[in-house]
């Protein structure tokens, strides 16, 4: 049970801990753009993308990067993981509000492929991630993949939410 807990309490656990209270005041401060299952799937898949890539990238037999101070899971790891859903409902609000379309969408997710690149980075400085055969670029790699798939996603479920909408309004 004691491994379950950080051995200290440094800066990885202090960075996730701030970025939880960042990001969840935005989240919760937001005026609400979607249907609450519309948010809650963006939400999902998400987590459910990050979630996927980070058990298969950051444990054996790939075991790219570690996570906090060990190899093994603990506590701040779990909350590290909560962290995610926001940032795809970040994508697609602001997607959604600045009406991005065409050209624009690449353009977007280049931008924020850049951006979570910039706070990786901020992470591994405060020693959240420690890559073994993984790089920063990789990650700007992970992230024009997850973002196109998010995106991709985004304009599907509101074409046919939409639509939906239309027919029964």
């Amino acid at each position: 049970m004691n491994e379950f807990w950080p051995r200290r309490f440094d800066s990885n656990e202090w960075f996730v801990l701030i970025s939880l209270i960042i990001v969840y005041g935005v989240f919760l401060a937001l005026p609400r753009r979607f249907p609450r299952v519309v948010a809650l799937a963006y939400c999902s898949i998400g987590f459910g993308i990050s979630m996927y890539w980070d058990f298969h990238l950051g444990i054996p037999p790939a075991d790219l990067y570690d996570i906090n101070d060990s190899p093994n899971y603990e506590i701040t790891d779990m909350f590290l993981f909560v962290l995610y859903p926001p940032f795809a409902y970040f994508f697609v609000y602001f997607m959604d509000l600045w009406k991005i379309r065409g050209l624009g969408v690449a353009l977007y997710v280049l931008a924020c492929s850049a951006g979570g690149m910039a706070f990786e980075a901020l992470a591994v400085y405060c020693r959240v991630f420690t890559y073994k055969h993984w790089t920063l670029g990789l990650s700007f790699l992970f992230y024009l993949f997850a973002q196109t798939v998010l995106a991709f996603l985004y304009l599907l479920i509101e074409r046919n939410y939409g639509r939906k909408k239309m027919e029964s309004g």
